[in-house]
């Protein structure tokens, strides 16, 4: 029988409108300066937080978690490189930008390009207000000898070019489009320094012309695996100076490291124990991952000197973060990301800048897609209207949000495992009193965890659940796995259009139990590996 998908948003919209028009929340303003801030952006590649990484770092710590504000409850909204930064840059969740691979068709430089999706994005945005814009460092895959064009909205674009993208010492960089310039045993990372320190000092010179706000964003490929020419993936190289440290060091022995008992749903499933042999390639890996992010680290020491040395540090935000994090061990997985699993989507984001609070961790959730409407607002730059969130500083913000993935999920490192079946919506809830993950698999199996008891994700809830719970949980996916705008913002505004329900506490009211649970539940038809809006929706 074929299936008829309908939107939940149209259904609850259809004939019917708001009894009272949603309130507009003004964000906080930024700190009053007399000109406008700068940003600087240092964005790793494929880093965990949860398996301590930053503990490694002592520049980071100096730096930015002692000078300010980490969110701990920071989220990728899709688990792989290309949809993750397109995301940060454009404000919007997969679905609606519709880069969701690393290749073509679904992803890569080429499927940005064909979407023209920097017509409308962060760097123009900030181009218009008279920012000039930096990047050095790694963009995303498909920037290759054939296509190095520089996006709209970057004055310097420096990317790094296939194959020299995951190759350590042998990167390859263009400038504006320009010929390829390889070079041979150069450490990656160092060159990425070398590069960022003389456009720092080219900016500076170009500040004593005026007040030149600028975006610099730098990008190293560490802690992400190398890639040999055949396409075997490899644990990242470190720098010679640093490939002896951390001897001991050992993926963090949680309890959904290898676990005795699996209890997950589809592919993941079904893996078997990791032998002693792949644990201690696991440990390897893990140790070379923190050996190749010392010379990030050191990068970090050297730009905020640099930015300190010529008093731009006052007035600049700095942001840390990474495209999506990592798994190494965690339920039986060997290495790699892609799943919707807390170590593959928890990731780090530290700023710190005018008016941002020292030494202090918020816990509110915020994704990638939150990140241009922060700048903008700290910028004093009205935001677009097309943004999937809000800043991070609103007042008022979201306590749901989805992650979604569609594509062939493939193990990293000596596994050769690969998977057909790893598309999926997965709903994080987070606020004071709850802390909830449900998953709907393209397999039509689901997943529930609540975090605040189970924060390993051990045992699956799923069949045992609160019904009238599970109902709320359907109703968040099945809007918001399609929203647009202030439906991804506020999606009980668009459940409820009397305005009366702001939260799950809210919804959890018995009133509502009989409209929750006549509600259409989503689900997939089949599992593809890329977005297809008639392939997933409510029935």
């Amino acid at each position: 029988m074929k299936l008829a998908f309908i939107s939940l948003v149209g259904l609850l919209l259809s004939g019917q409108s708001f009894g009272a028009p949603n309130k507009c929340v003004s964000p906080q303003p930024p700190p009053v300066t007399h000109k406008k801030p700068n940003f600087v952006v240092i964005l790793t590649d494929d880093q965990d937080q949860l398996m301590n990484s930053l503990d490694y770092q002592p520049y980071v710590k100096r730096h930015f978690i002692d000078e300010g504000t980490s969110f701990t409850k920071y989220y990728t909204t899709s688990a792989m490189c290309c949809p993750s930064r397109v995301s940060l840059w454009l404000g919007q969740f997969a679905h609606n930008h519709n880069v969701t691979d690393e290749s073509r068709p679904h992803g890569s430089y080429y499927k940005f390009q064909a979407g023209h999706l920097d017509d409308s994005w962060l760097p123009v945005w900030l181009q218009e207000e008279g920012y000039s814009n930096h990047y050095i460092g790694k963009f995303i895959n498909g920037v290759n000898k054939d296509n190095t064009v520089a996006p709209k909205g970057w004055d310097h674009f420096e990317p790094l070019v296939s194959p020299g993208i995951y190759n350590f010492t042998n990167p390859i960089f263009s400038l504006n489009g320009g010929p390829l310039e390889a070079f041979p045993g150069v450490y990656q990372t160092d060159l990425i320094l070398n590069k960022s320190l003389a456009r720092i000092d080219a900016l500076v010179e170009k500040k004593k012309e005026g007040d030149n706000p600028f975006l610099l964003v730098i990008s190293p490929t560490a802690p992400h695996d190398e890639i040999q020419e055949d396409g075997t993936f490899t644990p990242p190289v470190p720098a010679d100076r640093h490939k002896h440290l951390f001897p001991d060091a050992k993926v963090p022995r949680t309890p959904n490291f290898n676990p005795a008992v699996q209890d997950k749903v589809g592919w993941i499933g079904d893996l078997p124990l990791l032998s002693p042999l792949q644990v201690e390639e696991i440990d390897h890996h893990y140790r070379q991952r923190l050996r190749s992010l010392q010379a990030t680290d050191e990068l970090v020491d050297s730009v905020v000197k640099k930015l300190a040395a010529n008093d731009l540090l006052d007035n600049t935000y700095l942001v840390y973060t990474t495209d999506n994090g990592y798994h190494l061990g965690q339920h039986r997985l060997f290495a790699g990301k892609q799943t919707p699993i807390e170590n593959d989507i928890n990731i780090p984001f530290i700023i710190r800048g005018p008016g941002i609070a020292k030494k202090q961790i918020k816990t509110n959730p915020a994704t990638h897609s939150h990140f241009p409407a922060t700048v903008l607002d700290l910028a004093g730059i009205k935001r677009p209207t097309n943004l999937d969130a809000t800043s991070l500083f609103d007042p008022e913000h979201t306590e749901s949000f989805n992650v979604e993935f569609w594509s062939n999920q493939f193990t990293e490192g000596s596994s050769k495992l690969k998977n057909k079946k790893n598309s999926y919506k997965a709903l994080r809830l987070i606020s004071q009193k709850h802390d909830l993950y449900y998953s709907v698999w393209c397999t039509h199996e689901h997943e529930f965890y609540d975090m605040k008891v189970d924060p390993y994700q051990l045992t699956n809830k799923y069949p045992a659940a609160d019904r009238k719970l599970l109902d709320r949980l359907d109703a968040l996916v099945a809007v918001l796995h399609d929203c647009k705008g202030e439906v991804c913002k506020f999606p009980w505004r668009t459940i409820h259009k009397d305005g009366q329900v702001h939260s799950l506490d809210d919804a959890l009211d018995a009133k509502h139990d009989a409209f929750y649970s006549a509600l259409p539940k989503f689900r997939f038809k089949s599992c593809k590996v890329y977005y297809d809006a008639d392939n997933e929706g409510t029935q």
